[in-house]
C-alpha cells in the first residue's frame, strides 16, 4: 500500500500550530505602537503603586515616631527646674508644668493623627490626644476624639480604651447613665479584651456613688465569679465586696420607735 507525500506547502496549510503563530505575529505586527503604549502604561502603574506604597510606609513611620514622642511628653517629669528645652538635661524630658508637658504632647498627637489618621497609630494618637485635651480642660475636642475612636473603625483595644475613658468622663461629669451604659456594653461584650474585672470594679463604684449599692456588690460578685481564683483581681474584688457591705445599712437594725 502506498504512502501520500505532502508537500511543504500542504504541511502548512495543515499546522494549526504554525497558523496560531503566523496570527499572532501578524497581530503584534499592526498593534505595535499600540502594545507599546500598554507596555508603558504598565510599567507606569506598578511604579506608581511602589512609589505610593512607599511613601505611606514613611508617613506610618512618621506618625509612629510621633505618636512615640508625645507619649514620652504625656509621662514626663515636672519640674520648676526645667528649660525651654524638655531634653536639655538628658534624653529624659522634664516640663515646668502639667500644662506644659501636656501641651508638648498634644502637638506631636495632632501631628500623628494628622499624618497617618486612617492607620494604626493614627488612631493611637487620637486616642492619647483625647486624654491630653481633657487634662488641658479642651473636653468637646477631646470628646470627639474619643468618640471617633471609640465606635470607628481601627485597633478594637484602643476603641475598648477610648469607650472606657467615655465613661470615666462621664462619670466625673455627672453622667452615670451614660457611664454605665458603656461599661455594662463592654462586659457583655465578647470581643472586649479589656480586663473584665477592672471595668465591673469601675462600674461598681459609679453604682455606689449613685446609692446603688446593692447593684455594686452584684456587679463585683459576677465579676469574682468570672475572674481567675488566684488571679491579680480576685482579692481586689473580694475587698470592693467587703467595703461596700460595711458601709451598706444592715436590715437587722432596728427602727427608731416613735416618740410619743
Amino acid at each position: 500500500m502506498g504512502t501520500t507525500k505532502l508537500t511543504r506547502k500542504e504541511i502548512r496549510s495543515v499546522d494549526p500550530v504554525r497558523e496560531t503563530i503566523v496570527r499572532l505575529v501578524g497581530f503584534f505586527q499592526v498593534n505595535s505602537g499600540k502594545i507599546g503604549i500598554a507596555v508603558i502604561v504598565i510599567i507606569a502603574l506598578a511604579l506608581g503603586f511602589w512609589a505610593f506604597s512607599r511613601y505611606m510606609d514613611s508617613r506610618a513611620a512618621a506618625a509612629g515616631a510621633m505618636l512615640g514622642r508625645g507619649m514620652v511628653f504625656f509621662s514626663a517629669t515636672v519640674s520648676p527646674e526645667a528649660e525651654d528645652d524638655p531634653f536639655a538635661k538628658g534624653d529624659t524630658p522634664f516640663f515646668k508644668s502639667d500644662e506644659d508637658k501636656y501641651q508638648a504632647a498634644a502637638k506631636e498627637f495632632s501631628a500623628a493623627a494628622g499624618s497617618f489618621g486612617a492607620g494604626e497609630a493614627g488612631k493611637s494618637a487620637k486616642y492619647y490626644l483625647g486624654l491630653t485635651q481633657l487634662r488641658l480642660g479642651n473636653n468637646e475636642e477631646a470628646l470627639k476624639n474619643l468618640e471617633s475612636v471609640a465606635f470607628g473603625s481601627g485597633s478594637r483595644t484602643v476603641a475598648f480604651l477610648a469607650k472606657q475613658a467615655l465613661a470615666n468622663h462621664h462619670a466625673d461629669s455627672g453622667n452615670a447613665e451614660g457611664a454605665e451604659d458603656l461599661l455594662r456594653g463592654m462586659i457583655k461584650d465578647p470581643k472586649c479584651n479589656l480586663p473584665k474585672e477592672e471595668l465591673g470594679m469601675q462600674l461598681a463604684r459609679i453604682l455606689a456613688a449613685g446609692g446603688k449599692t446593692d447593684e455594686a456588690i452584684k456587679v463585683l460578685r459576677e465579676a469574682s465569679e468570672s475572674s481567675q481564683i488566684f488571679g491579680s483581681y480576685n482579692q481586689l474584688l473580694l475587698t470592693e465586696i467587703e467595703k461596700l457591705q460595711a458601709a451598706a445599712p444592715s436590715d437587722e437594725t432596728p427602727a427608731e420607735e416613735p416618740q410619743p
